[in-house]
């Protein structure tokens, strides 16, 4: 019963603290809950932490055992929310009740509460607040038998105050369209809008982006970032700022993002720099061209004038000016017309290329693999080239003999003699003169007569060569190898040698009639005659 009593008069002590009645071994008091705000200066028309910071004094009226003045000291089950629907400003609060377990003496803890500020005037706002606890504001305690406690619980209403500054203030309001291809470069640019209350002196905007592959400049000066001056910036006003961007051929496609931070001078000439803002890079493909329909004229070893035909196809994603086709260095052939112009491509469309070479007497017939890169202009008239080479692979033709024997007609026979008559066509591409054939055969064929002019020959031209040959008396009814090698002079007026163009002489059986000639036989009878005349006269 004596217990109960005491714990009675310390309640009354403590809701009536004029008049106070001590305990023996007792101890009571409170905590003393006091809120601040680690950072109260904000900006309009962003969004923020408002971080309250709850300091806990502690208050014992009357001491005792440290542990019992802690437990009074000690505030539990802290709660703390923000009374939004009581705030003179557009501040919306994102955070509902933030619970701590519990804020000793002596002890901070902050709570934070998201929030949004939205067009507020520059000026200083009360922030109520709700914080609630329990506490033990009393303990009876004796040496035999268990303490005994006294619960109260505070439901509190307080406040802060933060200040929303004076100052600039930016935002991104619009964007250009912002795409450029890989491989390419482009422009960026968008609008920003000074949001705040005072203008921006001697503003730079800084561009950056966290991508390896996108950069501002040219591509033979890529820079990770830029700076853009803006002289001045008054609220409300707006103003449009452009770079040029790049991006590297081997660039994926897709959204990329572009950091700006504007710095400027507020009313006290002191640099201060803005949030950072985003807005964004689209990247698309690379343009990307296709050679179809590849051919060849005169593709062949010791050609000079080999040519390879083809159509360009752009194939997308964007259409190309200026465009032109160049054939790649090869250690094979050397280009005598690399380059072949096409003008402007549309996305889908073609257009026929021819380049020339010459092919050397060196060149081993085969498959070669040609490479061909594509130029041309963007949209800013820069000169842009593939990133990889089109690769063809196109087949050169063994050596072409300028002539070629067509036909060889003959009627000798063994032991005797006949003309033999060789066709020889001409297979180059320009005239050429002096021409001169001349024929080589071997035993049992003879020759006495192994020349043949043949002139001026054009191209495709087809002339007759005749020489005399005779047949030993041994020879056999058969073809026989012979050879015709041609001297001619060039277009150039050089002088050149074909190798020995391989002819049969055939050899056809004799055909069974008199062993001398018949004209032979007819001047014989003649001169008999004649002298079978005479005598007869003579008598």
């Amino acid at each position: 019963m004596r217990r109960e009593i005491v714990l009675l008069v310390l309640a009354l002590a403590l809701v009536v603290p004029a008049a106070p009645v001590m305990a023996d071994n007792s101890v009571y008091g409170s905590p003393d809950v006091s809120l601040s705000v680690a950072d109260d200066t904000f900006k309009a028309s962003e969004a923020a932490t408002l971080s309250v910071v709850a300091s806990n004094d502690g208050d014992i009226r009357q001491g005792g055992p440290a542990q019992y003045e802690e437990k009074i000291k000690t505030a539990q089950n802290v709660r703390m929310t923000v009374l939004e629907d009581q705030i003179d400003a557009p501040i919306d609060v994102k955070t509902g009740t933030v619970v701590r377990g519990s804020l000793p003496g002596a002890s901070t803890a902050p709570f934070d509460f998201n929030i949004e500020i939205g067009n507020a005037t520059p000026g200083t706002y009360r922030i109520p607040v709700r914080v609630e606890y329990k506490h033990v504001r009393a303990v009876q305690y004796s040496d035999t038998e268990q303490p005994e406690y006294v619960w109260s619980t505070v439901d509190e209403r307080k406040s802060v105050t933060i200040t929303v500054e004076d100052r600039p203030q930016f935002d991104v309001v619009s964007e250009g369209t912002n795409s450029i291809f890989a491989g390419d470069t482009g422009n960026l640019s968008f609008t920003i809008e000074n949001t705040g209350t005072r203008t921006a002196h001697d503003a730079s905007v800084r561009l950056s982006t966290q991508s390896d592959s996108l950069y501002f400049g040219s591509p033979t000066n890529a820079k990770a970032q830029t700076g853009l001056y803006v002289p001045t910036l008054e609220p409300g006003e707006r103003t449009t700022v452009s770079a040029q961007v790049g991006a590297g051929p081997e660039t994926a496609a897709g959204e990329y993002p572009v950091n700006a931070v504007v710095s400027y001078e507020n009313q006290n000439g002191v640099t201060e720099q803005s949030d950072t803002l985003t807005t964004g890079v689209q990247v698309r493909p690379e343009r990307s061209f296709e050679l179809r329909d590849v051919s060849t004229e005169n593709f062949r070893v010791d050609e000079n004038e080999a040519r390879i035909n083809a159509t360009v196809v752009n194939t997308g994603p964007g259409d190309a000016r200026n465009v032109a086709v160049m054939l790649g260095q090869t250690s094979t052939v050397t280009a005598t017309n690399g380059e072949s112009a096409v003008g402007d491509l549309a996305v889908g469309e073609s257009a026929p290329v021819s380049f020339t070479v010459a092919i050397p007497a060196s060149a081993e017939p085969g498959t070669n693999t040609f490479p061909f890169t594509v130029q041309y202009e963007n949209a800013d008239g820069d000169v842009r080239e593939t990133d990889a080479p089109l690769r063809q692979s196109i087949a050169i033709g063994p050596e072409r003999d300028p002539f070629t024997v067509t036909n060889v007609s003959t009627g000798v026979s063994p032991g005797g003699s006949d003309s033999v008559t060789v066709s020889v066509r001409y297979n180059g591409e320009k005239p050429v003169s002096a021409t001169n054939a001349k024929l080589f055969v071997s035993d049992p064929i003879s020759t006495s007569d192994d020349g043949a002019y043949l002139g001026a020959m054009t191209p495709g031209e087809t002339k007759n060569a005749t020489f005399t040959v005779s047949a030993g008396s041994g020879a056999l009814v058969k073809e026989y190898a012979a050879s015709v090698e041609v001297r001619y002079d060039d277009a150039d007026g050089d002088t050149k040698y074909t190798d020995g163009l391989p002819i049969g002489i055939p050899v056809s059986p004799s055909s069974g009639g008199l062993p001398v000639p018949l004209p032979v036989i007819v001047v014989a009878v003649l001169v008999v005659a004649g002298g079978a005349y005479v005598l007869y006269r003579r008598q």
